[in-house]
């Protein structure tokens, strides 16, 4: 009977427990948690809603794994050439043999060089392009760069390969397009981003994915001297829009921008961006404490991935001509950028980390932005016209540019690390829609990105100059004029500060996760 009554007790006891357990389980996937770990644009005003204040730190992702660099793509080129190369796969018995890797001419680590004539072609990426709202038939496009801005240029084809198959298709290259423009400027040894297309027409492969592509001139049967291998990841069936954010190569070699990009990083996350695509050039361009930031942010949750890269240069050149080469190699960044996520989002808003396009009023990020704009496109337009009226969809929403210099007076109420929020004056007048706009950019329908502004498009209208009632470019820098720092007189604008606490709670969060003092 004694037995029988202390295992009756057990056993309530461990149901005691058992529903305890339950309980804390229960507590550990709070909506609220939840919410954060979504990571989906939209829930930054939900975060920084009064209820939900200050209640969770930054949820981290699942950790993502380690991108692949120019390194890493060559070695896998390298491997399947080799694996391929015993088959004697072909076109035909003297037409277009499968490429060999001793053929490749590597140049600087990240570029295939072939030549076309008098021109060098520098081939750094391609992808599978099925975009349904681009009216052309799925496309190869390739990115590199060319030494020759005016050509002429020979007849291209490109050689496509196909996963297990012993035969390519010979296809020419349709469209060259240049994504630079030469009245900004032009020299006899630089080299300039290019964008090549060969689409898919016929047969009944135009629906598979290549997995191999190289170029031939003028003989499409020609041997091939390079060899790219095409990247296409399958879009997400979603319903919420999703924004990504690219920026240019990061050089800071000797500041340490560590306090900056966590600020930086964590305002982007609140007003949408689930991801920042960043561009590496390694060896010491970065501070150690920046790069240690930077890798944590791309170990712990994907919010930042870094891609190596390397500058492409031509030749040797005097001092003058560097900055140039620079921002030629920068337009090359951005539609790699592009083309590598315009699967993954929705909008890709191309930014320097000194830049924020800030949604204004009661809109709070850059969802609530671009559905009101969709809403209503032309209601705010700067009172300038908008040109077509049967407008039904723009390919990219562009934000007018206004100077948060450092030289005004700063308000020292928020921490002493948090540069933006301190920085709230700036100055009078918003620059005009042609002079350092940055846009948000619908991967549905931009072809090819600029710095400031998209260069090509199919399947939609001319960019949206967005009224700076809804939206503005702050950008934390020194005004070109100097001038603009006293006339006309210098205003406060806090809009920033609508985030401020939500956004001083997360950053701290991250420093706590890199151990730095909060003292």
């Amino acid at each position: 009977m004694k037995v029988y009554k202390v295992s009756a007790w057990l056993k309530v006891l461990a149901w005691i427990l058992l529903a305890a357990f339950g309980i804390k389980m229960l507590a550990m996937v709070h909506p609220a948690v939840r919410l954060t770990s979504d990571r989906t644009a939209g829930h930054g005003a939900k975060l920084i809603s009064k209820h939900s204040m200050l209640e969770v730190p930054p949820a981290p992702l699942k950790a993502k794994p380690k991108i692949e660099g120019p390194a890493d793509e060559l070695k896998a080129v390298e491997q399947l050439l080799r694996d391929n190369a015993h088959r004697g796969w072909s076109f035909d018995e003297h037409c277009a043999p499968y490429p060999r890797f001793e053929d490749l001419n590597i140049q600087n680590e990240c570029y295939q060089l072939s030549k076309g004539g008098n021109v060098s072609y520098y081939l750094y990426s391609a992808f599978y392009d099925r975009r349904l709202s681009v009216d052309r038939p799925p496309s190869i496009v390739l990115l590199g760069m060319i030494s020759h801005f005016h050509g002429p240029f020979e007849r291209t084809f490109c050689q496509v390969w196909y996963e297990n198959s012993n035969r390519p298709e010979l296809l020419e290259m349709t469209k060259q397009d240049n994504a630079w423009y030469d009245s900004w400027g032009l020299g006899s040894d630089q080299v300039y981003p290019v964008l090549f297309t060969c689409p898919l027409v016929g047969g009944a492969r135009r629906q598979r994915v290549p997995q191999l592509v190289s170029v031939v001139f003028e003989d499409r049967c020609a041997r091939a001297s390079n060899a790219l291998r095409v990247y296409y990841k399958a879009p997400e069936r979603r319903r919420s829009l999703r924004f990504g954010v690219c920026v240019k190569d990061l050089q800071f070699p000797d500041a340490d921008m560590s306090e900056r990009f966590v600020e930086w990083l964590e305002m982007v996350r609140l007003l949408g961006a689930e991801r920042v695509t960043a561009y590496y050039l390694g060896g010491n361009t970065l501070h150690p404490n920046t790069i240690r930031t930077l890798r944590h942010y791309e170990e712990h949750d994907g919010l930042v991935q870094l891609r190596p890269f390397r500058l492409l240069e031509g030749v040797a050149k005097p001092a003058i001509h560097v900055q140039l080469n620079k921002r030629l190699n920068e337009v090359l960044m951005y539609n790699d950028c592009l083309y590598r996520n315009m699967y993954d989002f929705d909008y890709l808003a191309v930014m320097d980390v000194d830049e924020l396009i800030m949604p204004l009023g009661q809109l709070h990020n850059w969802t609530a932005l671009v559905e009101r704009l969709e809403q209503n496109p032309d209601g705010d337009n700067n009172g300038l016209p908008q040109g077509d009226s049967n407008c039904l969809v723009h390919c990219s929403l562009c934000f007018r540019n206004i100077y948060y210099s450092r030289e005004l007076e700063q308000d020292k109420t928020p921490p002493a690390r948090f540069y933006m929020l301190r920085h709230v004056q700036r100055v009078a007048r918003h620059s005009d829609e042609n002079s350092a706009v940055k846009c948000l950019h619908a991967t549905a329908y931009v072809t090819a990105v600029h710095n400031h502004f998209p260069l090509s498009w199919r399947g939609a209208c001319y960019p949206h100059d967005v009224s700076v009632a809804l939206g503005q470019m702050q950008h934390y820098r020194e005004p070109d004029d100097v001038n603009e720092l006293k006339e006309p007189p210098p205003v406060r604008d806090d809009n920033i500060w609508r985030f401020k606490e939500q956004l001083i709670h997360n950053a701290l969060a991250v420093h706590r996760q890199l151990g730095w003092s909060l003292s």
